[in-house]
Formats: C-alpha cells, structure tokens, sequence
C-alpha cells in the first residue's frame, strides 16, 4: 500500500521558513508533494497576506529568490516535489480558475513550463484550485498528459468528455460504492487509481481545520481492506499544533503497517495497479 502527502497553495506569497517549520520533521519520512501557484494571483484569501488583497496583479514565483532557492533545494533533496496548482488561482464571475478562465489551455502549458524551468522539476501532476474543474479544464488536463490529483471524486458523465476506459470506470466506482453501503449521495475517497486515455485520477482525504485522527484512520484503513492507497490533502498555512499532531499520529499509525510505503505523489499513479 502507497502513502502520499500533498500541500496545497505554495506560491510567491509563501514564507520558506513556514514550510520548514510545518515540514522539518516530516519530508525526511515521506516526501511532501506541493501544489504550487507559478503566477498567484493578490486577493481577499487566508492564503494571503492582507497587503496584497488589492495589489490589481499577479505575482511570478520568481520574485520571491528565498522560496525559489528554498524549493530548488528541497527538490534536490528529495525533500518535496512539484505539482501543478493552476495558474493564478484567481477566481472569476463564473466559477474558480480552471472552470472558467478563457484561455484555461494556455494556462496550464505556461504554468508547467514555468515551475519546470525555474524549479528544475518534472511536472507530471495537476492539482485544481479549489478542487473544481469544468469539463473543458478536464480536457485540457488530459490533453497535457498530467495526472489529476483532487480531494473529491466526481463522475458525473457531464462533466467529462468519455474516452474507451470510461465505462470500466463508471462500473468499478458503481460496485465499490455498493460494496460499501453508499449511496450517489454520500461522498468517499475511491481508493484506486482511474486510469484514462492519457490520464489518471486519484482522490486525497483532506485534512482541514476540524479533521480527527479517527478521521483519517478510518480513511487509511478502508483504503488499505480495499487493496488501494492513501494520500492526505492539506495546507501549510492552516496547519497548527492540533494539526501537526493529526498528521504525525496518522502517519505513524500508517508506519505500523508491514505493507505500508511512503512514496512520492507522483508515484501513487507509476506503481498502482
């Protein structure tokens, strides 16, 4: 059974030394995939200082030297590695950015380039902002060839253009949540990665303000009866004490297991069945 951890929303607004407080004693045990922002947009969010809410631009990762030089050597170390986080994560009228940004397809190809380039890391995942894609920013993902990562599951036929590899899909996740007692209502994690044409898709169990260790065990241990795998979703900046002990304690209930590896998020998609 694999075991991954992923962060979101590292971006030019983000203090290095705030990742190596919440990480220090973590990414030496499981490396921490972080979802990062190439040009993040100043807006009313808590992942962003007050002072840049009405800055009226965007803002290059390039511009903050002590992250770009902090994450190049994480990489090296093989400390963390690099995601994708959209573009700007801006927001717009109708929707979060990959449901309704106009040009969501150049988006994404600048953004890949850019954290290739000034990180000197392979990007082979995407991780939406806010978790939220329109069937168009699905295509594009697809399209990119990078694996999608979110903390949800949705199969809702309108919301993706189908490919030879969904309908066996539709019919895995149909008998999992039968097998389980769920109805269409009831939201889960599959624990098993969804391989398309020229992508896969993978759920993470989040771990938000309010999470309980017997939260995400009983995540952990689901996904392991299941013969799947396990990826915790959460943010550096929300993280606190309480937190930090739910992310330690469930991995070192994880670590109990013989089966049990801590991989690389990229891995979770290379080495699953």
């Amino acid at each position: 059974m694999n075991v991954a951890l992923r962060d979101d929303d590292t971006s030019y607004f983000t203090d290095p030394d705030r990742l190596e407080a919440v990480y220090h004693d973590v990414w030496n045990r499981i490396p921490v995939g972080l979802a990062v922002v190439p040009h993040a947009a100043g807006f009313v969010d808590k992942a962003v200082p007050e002072k840049y809410w009405d800055a009226g631009r965007a803002f290059p990762l390039e511009e903050n030297t002590a992250l770009v030089s902090a994450l190049r050597s994480h990489v090296k170390a093989g400390r963390v590695t690099i995601a994708q986080h959209g573009f700007t994560h801006e927001d717009f009228p109708d929707g979060h950015e990959f449901q309704a940004a106009p040009d969501i397809e150049s988006r994404l190809a600048r953004g890949q380039a850019y954290l290739e380039g000034m990180l000197g890391a392979r990007v082979r995942v995407f991780v939406p902002p806010h978790n939220a894609l329109s069937k168009r920013g699905l295509t594009a993902v697809s399209a990119a060839g990078l694996n999608l990562l979110g903390s949800f599951l949705s199969f809702r036929p309108s919301m993706r253009r189908w490919d030879v590899h969904t309908p066996g899909n539709w019919w895995r996740i149909l008998q999992y949540r039968n097998a389980t007692g769920r109805t269409k209502r009831d939201r889960f994690v599959f624990p098993h990665v969804l391989r398309y044409r020229r992508h896969a898709e993978f759920g993470c169990h989040s771990l938000i303000p309010g999470t309980t260790l017997e939260d995400l065990q009983r995540g952990f241990d689901e996904a392991r009866a299941a013969g799947g795998h396990f990826c915790i979703a959460t943010h550096y900046w929300e993280i606190d004490a309480t937190m930090k002990d739910v992310l330690v304690r469930v991995l070192d209930y994880a670590a109990g297991f013989p089966d049990v590896e801590f991989v690389r998020v990229e891995e979770i998609f290379d080495r699953a069945a």
